[in-house]
């Protein structure tokens, strides 16, 4: 079967505006997902969460086939300034409205959700695999969210018919799956007031891609995100910082330490002894591992005078920042756990700060000290050589603490968001098992260095599942679509058609939500070229699609 889809979008082109978009009245997405091609099973959802759902679980899983878990929950943070304003989205901990500030689907022209009252149409996450689309290639069937990659909303594409701005998954074009297996979905941060964090949205949308990795790779217990931030309001968003909040729960909660390496961007987290709870359960038992949470590339920086990603140049054009943070977010059952809520608070953390802005000083606690080096990271030394100053060596004179529940925030900035503009984040969650829980930091350790080379040697990035039969199946390489003209547009656009006279033809116009609001073309065409016409008039503003099979 021949399909195509086209994306117009129908503009009302506001004036420029200071003032922040105005939230929503949506409810909270409830649409969550599983990617397990790997040794991980982790489970995403649309609120700016990761892993932590309705119930009390855990859902960051690995290796997925013992139920371990050494993840109990992460959180997207992003801040930054519009004329001075503080305006922060990201909560914490929990899932009562309030505390996430993400919904699902894109902004229209005014900044606004499409339907401010309603997000729910676009409250679905798309996963895709590699093996979907050779299964496709097989048997022409496709999945729902094969069949339906949401292209119209930015969902990459690997083109494969020559046009870049269609989705003809019979002409060749596939969905951009990094590894395995890749999770799609779109939010913004103005569905819903910021209750919690007592600050505007700062109007964005927010596309998420997760991905894991073939088992028997050797990124096989690995999983990815990158976040691309867009700035859909008419100001500037300045001194812009990005991160993830995580509650680390390395199996059993209560006797887990945290450390930052910046050396290779990443903070983590390891048991405090060779023995983590019994083995039951979530619990990994003797040898336990140890996780990170690693910014293997940041967004383009400010100028800072440093060699962020280095290459030897400093403050070279494009210049890419990786981890500038790693706070220690709280030491429950230690001494210190007094989570950021406010959004001046998450900024704060986001900067490396204490939430009141106060700096962490280097040795013992970090916190409360008068004395020692201001820092952005917590714990850098290496717990495995006992260098100070980490959890097992706090510095000269300074008391250990005893291990506990640990959570902490990685974060990159700043940078700066343009109207229209979008920036990039990519994180991982890297995991290594040694021979004991030390050998486990060095484990982990050559598995973050290898994924900033694999990164920076573009080894990660999406490729193309290559079909090994004559052509993909039903392809009609004769039938060819130009881009919706003009587009953006207000009272009429068209799409001209090349195809041989007497070809069936159904060509559909739908809105984002995929509801069918007028058929443009049913039956053989004529003639060997034609045009469609998209009429605006009683059309509101918004995103819609052309769809010819």
């Amino acid at each position: 079967m021949r399909l195509a889809t086209l994306v117009l979008v129908l503009a009302t082109f506001p004036a420029a505006a200071q003032t922040a978009p105005a939230p929503g009245s949506c409810t909270l997405g409830t649409a969550t997902a599983v990617i397990d091609a790997g040794d991980v099973a982790a489970r995403v959802m649309n609120t700016g969460s990761l892993f932590y759902g309705n119930g009390y679980q855990a859902d960051y899983l690995v290796p997925k086939q013992e139920g371990k878990s050494p993840i109990f929950l992460a959180s997207l943070w992003i801040g930054g300034t519009v004329n001075g304003e503080l305006r922060v989205s990201g909560g914490t901990y929990g899932y009562p409205a309030g505390i996430y500030t993400m919904w699902p689907g894109p902004l229209g022209p005014d900044a606004r959700p499409v339907d401010p009252a309603d997000c729910a149409p676009y409250d679905r996450i798309y996963t895709v695999s590699r093996d979907d689309v050779r299964t496709y290639y097989r048997t022409g069937v496709a999945t729902p969210d094969l069949r339906d990659w949401p292209v119209h909303l930015g969902a990459p594409v690997l083109d494969g018919d020559g046009d870049p701005a269609n989705y003809n998954l019979a002409g060749g074009d596939q969905p951009a799956i990094t590894g395995a297996q890749t999770a799609w979905w779109l939010m913004n941060d103005v569905g819903g007031p910021h209750t919690r964090q007592a600050t505007p949205p700062l109007g964005v949308e927010v596309r998420v891609e997760a991905s894991t990795f073939p088992a028997n790779s050797v990124l096989g217990e690995t999983t990815l995100y990158r976040y691309t931030i867009t700035n859909r309001t008419a100001a500037t968003i300045d001194s812009a910082y990005a991160g993830l909040y995580i509650d680390g729960d390395l199996g059993d909660a209560s006797d887990d330490r945290v450390g930052s390496d910046t050396t290779r961007g990443m903070a983590y987290f390891y048991n405090g002894d060779n023995q983590d709870g019994t083995g039951e359960g979530t619990s990994y038992g003797l040898n336990p591992p140890a996780v990170g949470l690693q910014v293997v590339s940041g967004p383009v920086g400010l100028p800072n005078n440093r060699d962020d990603d280095g290459d030897g140049a400093v403050d070279e054009p494009g210049e890419r920042l990786r981890m500038t943070a790693a706070a220690l977010i709280c030491k429950g059952g230690a001494y210190y756990c007094d989570e950021p809520m406010l959004g001046s608070e998450i900024y704060f953390a986001l900067q490396g700060l204490l939430k009141d802005g106060t700096p962490f000083r280097a040795y013992g606690t970090g916190i409360g000290q008068t004395q020692g080096e201001p820092t952005r990271f917590v714990f850098p030394g290496d717990p495995v050589t006992n260098q100070p100053w980490s959890e097992r060596n706090p510095g000269p004179g300074a008391p250990a603490t005893g291990a506990g529940d640990r959570r902490t925030s990685v974060s990159t900035g700043p940078f700066r968001l343009a109207p229209g503009a979008s920036q990039s984040v990519v994180f991982a969650i890297p995991y290594g098992r040694g021979a004991d829980y030390l050998d486990s930091i060095t484990h982990l350790r050559s598995l973050a260095s290898g994924l900033l080379g694999a990164y920076a040697s573009g080894t990660l990035e999406p490729t193309r599942v290559e079909w090994t039969g004559a052509s993909t199946p039903n392809a009609d390489q004769a039938v060819r679509l130009s881009l919706p003209a003009p587009n953006p547009f207000r009272e009429r656009a068209t799409v001209r058609y090349e195809m041989p006279a007497g070809t069936p033809m159904r060509a559909t116009l739908l809105d984002a939500r995929g509801r069918r609001i007028a058929v443009l073309f049913d039956g053989p065409t004529a003639a060997p070229a034609g045009e469609l016409v998209i009429d605006g008039a009683g059309l509101a503003a918004g995103v819609y699609r052309v769809r010819v099979v």
